[in-house]
């Protein structure tokens, strides 16, 4: 009866291991992912934003090559480009000055319409400030895990 009583208490806490660890890979998995996730969006913002500024630099030397026609151009791509990341930047988190580059892009395209050389460098220099905070705002820092 002893070797009974035993033999059962050796199964329980077997069983009762095996349920921790079963219990400490699932924790172990979901930390990789949410690890993975937030490596893939580093990763992805500070693509997307070293794009969008090689972009605006493309915009700013036409206009300094007084290359209108240019600039319109690529303030058109710009747009097109933002369309699209936009969406994704708006997954990621939330973020009322991802709205604002559309409101400013609008400007700029309509400055490049009109000729307006002078707003246009204007809008732009705004758009590289805006574009930096965001970029601050979406990507991971030390000081975020503090």
């Amino acid at each position: 009866q002893r070797r009974g009583v035993y033999t059962k208490l050796r199964r329980a806490r077997r069983e009762h291991d095996n349920r921790k660890m079963k219990k400490a890979v699932i924790l172990f998995i979901i930390f990789l992912i949410i690890l993975g996730a937030g490596i893939t969006e580093h990763f992805f913002v500070h693509k997307t934003f070293d794009d969008f500024n090689k972009r605006i630099g493309k915009i700013e030397a036409a206009l300094q090559n007084d290359d209108v026609d240019s600039a319109l151009s690529y303030a058109e791509d710009l747009q097109n480009f933002w369309a699209k990341k936009r969406k994704i930047v708006e997954a990621i988190s939330y973020c009322q000055d991802a709205r604002q580059v559309n409101v400013i892009l609008g400007e700029l395209t309509g400055s490049l319409r009109c000729e307006d050389t002078d707003n246009a460098f204007s809008k732009i220099e705004s758009l590289y400030q805006l574009i930096q905070n965001i970029r601050d705002m979406l990507d991971f820092n030390a000081i975020d895990i503090i």
